[in-house]
């Protein structure tokens, strides 16, 4: 069973010591300036805290999350010009120079943030060190192109990029409270998201109805935001030309993954029902196997399964990231009869709304349960996420067994403002 985070109010009534106590409380007072997508340095700062003086199950969380921050580094070194090769339904993204080079963004991305991550729980500033390098080995990275045009669906590198960089930008954004990373570091990160990243990921954004599109719209909103005060403009080339400030670019973008998960924006559609549906269904992702536009319920445990995860996902880090920023436009977005849409389209693999089958979530996605179980107070949701046996818990959300916990009691006090239990409280009450 996973602990609950203190919340302000409840702080002496849970806290196990007086160094747990000013740990958990002190989160109640933490900065707001810099929350981050998923976590922040003060709220790492309190969980080590409570991991030196051997409370658990953060001094157990701890000390797994620094056996794979310190594990060989596997990925190479990446630099130059990247494309897409392969086949129509087998197709890498990778360096033009070095094809070996095919993992580093999205596979490389969840092990340089469990550097970062590391440095901060252990004050290791070596970890820091080897999670900057990582980092900065992406900026003389270029072209990114597809077999098909760049701006095209045969572009494996723009699923690439849109799904890895929020996790590269989490990264940095550890980093710049540590004493290894510096100003320039920042300009030059900045730099290549919003010259090489950003055009590609807000065209998927504003064109793709699926899992391309809710990457697109996370990458485009995140590298907006963390942009802001250090570039004017971000430019977009397809499907129109458009220069944007980066405040202008995030509203935007939170727009889109809004409209996708509405009924009325087709996009690209090839399914005539468009967003989750109130079954919690998202057909576009359905279509790809055996269940169909149409399927009220999973039929097989195949690539509709893999494809509805990967779209939910990907919205909970969005709702989160925009939740962070105290915005719960996503979190509380609706379907037509009224229920939370991100919430639907979990409950249709674990628990369907319309009564039929249900399944185990994926393996690799289980951050997403445990992510959303912070907001949402359902039952059958905070029983899933304590059935996840990986401590990594996926590519794009990653260590949040360590990072968040869902909450313990029945429901929050609504008299609280709604944040992550214990996290600084960056929103109002629903």
């Amino acid at each position: 069973m996973f602990g609950g985070w203190p919340t302000a109010g409840r702080c002496g009534a849970r806290a196990a010591s007086a160094v747990a106590l000013a740990a958990s409380c002190a989160l109640a007072a933490a900065a707001q300036a810099s929350p981050g997508s998923l976590t922040s340095a003060a709220e790492l700062a309190s969980i080590k805290a409570l991991a030196d003086a051997s409370i658990e199950p953060y001094a157990a969380d701890r000390e797994r999350l620094l056996v794979d921050a310190r594990r060989d580094w596997p990925w190479g070194s990446v630099s130059g010009e990247y494309t897409t090769t392969g086949t129509s339904s087998s197709k890498k993204c990778h360096p033009v120079a070095d094809a070996t080079g095919a993992d580093y963004l999205a596979e490389g991305a969840p092990d340089a943030y469990a550097q970062a991550l590391g440095a901060h729980l252990a004050g290791d500033d070596a970890l820091a060190q080897q999670a900057r390098a990582h980092v900065l080995d992406l900026v003389d990275t270029f072209g990114f192109h597809g077999q098909t045009g760049d701006y095209s669906g045969g572009n494996q590198c723009v699923l690439e990029l849109a799904v890895s960089v929020p996790v590269w930008v989490e990264t940095a954004r550890l980093l710049a409270d540590t004493s290894v990373w510096s100003d320039a570091d920042t300009a030059a990160f900045r730099t290549w998201l919003a010259s090489r990243v950003y055009p590609l990921v807000a065209w998927a954004s504003r064109t793709r109805r699926n899992n391309w599109g809710a990457a697109g719209s996370l990458a485009a909103y995140t590298i907006a935001t963390y942009v802001d005060g250090g570039v004017a403009k971000l430019v977009e080339s397809a499907p129109a030309q458009l220069a944007l400030s980066p405040g202008q670019a995030a509203a935007a973008h939170a727009d889109m993954q809004l409209r996708r998960i509405g009924s009325a924006w087709a996009g690209d559609a090839q399914c005539a029902r468009f967003g989750i549906q109130d079954y919690g269904g998202i057909p576009e992702e359905l279509r790809r196997g055996s269940t169909g536009c149409d399927g009220t319920s999973l039929a097989q445990r195949d690539s509709s399964l893999s494809y509805q995860t990967m779209h939910a996902e990907l919205l909970v880090f969005h709702a989160e990231a925009m939740r962070r920023q105290g915005s719960l436009a996503l979190y509380q977005a609706k379907v037509s009869a009224g229920a939370d849409a991100i919430l639907q389209s979990i409950l249709f693999v674990i628990d369907n709304p319309a009564g039929g089958a249900s399944w185990p979530w994926h393996e690799a996605r289980w951050g997403t349960l445990i992510t959303a179980a912070t907001f949402y107070d359902h039952a059958s949701l905070a029983a899933a996420a304590q059935l996840d046996a990986t401590f990594r818990g996926g590519r794009a959300l990653p260590y949040t067994r360590l990072t968040h916990r869902p909450f313990a009691q029945s429901s929050p006090d609504p008299a609280e403002e709604i944040g992550v239990p214990g996290k600084p409280e960056l929103v109002s009450a629903r």
